[in-house]
């Protein structure tokens, strides 16, 4: 992981690390949040039942 991801406004551990295992690269990880940052959507948080066992589902597949 770069410093560009990690200083991005849109980090979040859970949001790479599940971008990463469903196969996407730092650069597309990074178009993506800029994207988001760009329509004023903050960073992805995976909280919630729901959302944790999504993220666990595909990182526990890698």
């Amino acid at each position: 992981m770069n410093n560009a991801i990690r200083n991005h406004r849109n980090y979040d551990a859970d949001d790479y690390a599940y971008l990463a295992a469903k196969g996407w690269s730092d650069a597309e990880i990074l178009a993506r949040w800029d994207q988001e940052a760009a329509r004023g959507n903050g960073a992805c948080r995976w909280q919630g039942e729901v959302a944790r066992a999504k993220l666990k589902a595909v990182r526990d597949r890698r």
